[in-house]
C-alpha cells in the first residue's frame, strides 16, 4: 500500500496525476478517496471490486481536492454543498473523461471519479457475447418500433450493450435520439441529450420534446418511474424503436417490473420485443490459474444448479499479474427473453414471477445462471465468483 504525501512528491499536482495514471494502468472503473479520522484512503474498483492502493494525511488531501476541483471548474470554496463535474484528462497522450462527484462526510468531503474511456467495441461478440445472442439482438433492434430493454445492476454493463446497439444501428439513414443522464460517451452521427434539473428537463417532458423532433431510434437513459413506462410504451406503438434501461434482478423481473409500473399486459404484449439481463463476472487469472478442491459449501452450491457434483474447478492462487486479487479482466453473462407467442400468453395468463419463470423454463429456455456455470465448467472463472456474481440475480 502506498502513502501519498506532499514530502514525498512536490505537488498536489503530481498526486493527482499518478492516482489517475495507477488507475489507467489498473483499468479500474472509479477512484474513490475517503477520508477517515485519522487519515484518507484512496481506493480503486478493478473488475468490479474496490482494493485500497494507499492513505494519505490529511493536511496533503486538502491540498489534492482543491486541485480536484480546480480541473473541474468547481467552487474550491464551497466544502457543505455536493458538485458534480466531468474532467478531461490525458494519461500517455490518450484521453479520458472523470465523472467527478464530491459530497461532504463526518471526516471530511469524499471524491469518487469515474473513469469513462471511448468505448473499444465494434460488434456484440466483442463483449462476450456468442454469435447466435448477437445475431437474435440485431434482429429484435432492427424492427421500426417497439421497446427493447437492458436490464441489471448498477456496473453490469448496461451502457455498453447499449450503445453497441445504437452503433448497430447508426447507419446514417435514422434520426437516433437519446435522453442521458449523465452523457457518457459521446457519439457521432447521434443528437445526444442531457437531463437533470440544472438544465430543467427529466425524463418525462424530455421523452415528450424528443417525440417532437422526428426520432426513428430513441434512447432513454433509465425507466425510473410509472408515467417514463408509459409514455416509452406509448412511443414504441407509434412508430418508434425505444431503447432503454430499467433496474431488475433478471430480464423477467423486468418484465414484471413494468407491470408493476402500472402497465397494463396488453400492452406490454404489444409493445415489448425483447429484454436482455446481464452482469459482469471475474475472469480467474491465466497466469495463476490452478485446480483446487472445494469446500462444501461450494458443492452444495455446484449441485443446486446442476444436480451433480463438479468433476474440475479452479480458482486464482494470486500473483503479481493479478495483484494478487486471484482475477484479471471480466466476462459478461446475458440472458434473453424474446416476446414470441408462448411468452405473450403467459404474460397474458400467468399470475406471479415465479410461475411465469418456471413456464419459461419448462419450455428449455437458457437464463444468465445456466451461462455463469458454464463459464465456472470451462475455468474462466470460478465457482465463489460465480455464486458472488449470480446469487442476486433469482
Amino acid at each position: 500500500m502506498q502513502s501519498f504525501s506532499l514530502s514525498g512528491m512536490s505537488s498536489p499536482v503530481e498526486i493527482v496525476d499518478q492516482v489517475i495514471g495507477q488507475a489507467v494502468k489498473d483499468s479500474a472503473s472509479d477512484i474513490l478517496f475517503e477520508p477517515q479520522e485519522k487519515d484518507v484512503a484512496v481506493r480503486l474498483r478493478v473488475d468490479g471490486v474496490l482494493q485500497v492502493v494507499g492513505v494519505m494525511p490529511h493536511g496533503a488531501y486538502d491540498q489534492v481536492l482543491s486541485r480536484i476541483k480546480v480541473l473541474g471548474n468547481m467552487d474550491v470554496t464551497e466544502s457543505r454543498k455536493p458538485q458534480e463535474s466531468k474532467i478531461r484528462f490525458e494519461v500517455d497522450g490518450h484521453p479520458y473523461v472523470l465523472r467527478a462527484a464530491i459530497v461532504s462526510t463526518n471526516f471530511g468531503q469524499m471524491v469518487a471519479l469515474r473513469v469513462l474511456d471511448a468505448p473499444k467495441f465494434t460488434e456484440f461478440t466483442d463483449l462476450g457475447m456468442s454469435a447466435d445472442l448477437s445475431d437474435k439482438i440485431k434482429k429484435n433492434i432492427s424492427g421500426r418500433y417497439g421497446l427493447f430493454l437492458v436490464c441489471g445492476p448498477t456496473g453490469s454493463g448496461k451502457t455498453t450493450t447499449v450503445h453497441a446497439c445504437l452503433k448497430h444501428l447508426n447507419d446514417g439513414e435514422v434520426n437516433i435520439m437519446t435522453l442521458e443522464d449523465p452523457i457518457e460517451y459521446i457519439m457521432g452521427g447521434i443528437n445526444q441529450m442531457q437531463i437533470g434539473e440544472e438544465v430543467g428537463l427529466d425524463f418525462v417532458s424530455g421523452l415528450k420534446l424528443i417525440l417532437r423532433l422526428n426520432p426513428d431510434i430513441v434512447f432513454v437513459g433509465e425507466i425510473r418511474d410509472a408515467e417514463t413506462a408509459r409514455i416509452a410504451v406509448q412511443a414504441s406503438l407509434t412508430g418508434h424503436l425505444v431503447i432503454s434501461t430499467i433496474h431488475a434482478r433478471n430480464s423477467v423481473g423486468a418484465l414484471y417490473r413494468l407491470i408493476d409500473l402500472g402497465v397494463d399486459r396488453y400492452m406490454i404484449n404489444y409493445a415489448l420485443r425483447a429484454i436482455v439481463s446481464q452482469r459482469l463476472m471475474r475472469r480467474v487469472c491465466d497466469h495463476c490459474k490452478e485446480e483446487y478442491a472445494p469446500e462444501q459449501t461450494e458443492v452444495k452450491a455446484y449441485v443446486t444448479e446442476k444436480g451433480a457434483p463438479p468433476s474440475r474447478l479452479v480458482h486464482g492462487r494470486g500473483c503479481d499479474l493479478c495483484n494478487q486479487t486471484k482475477y484479471r479482466g471480466r466476462v459478461g453473462i446475458y440472458e434473453l427473453l424474446e416476446m414470441d407467442d408462448g411468452v405473450r400468453q403467459m404474460v397474458t395468463s400467468v399470475a406471479s414471477e415465479s410461475e411465469f419463470r418456471a413456464g419459461l423454463n419448462s419450455k428449455g429456455w437458457v437464463g444468465m445462471n445456466h451461462e455463469g456455470i458454464r463459464l465456472v465448467d470451462e475455468g474462466v472463472t470460478s465457482l465463489r465468483e460465480f455464486v458472488r456474481t449470480m446469487y442476486d440475480a433469482r
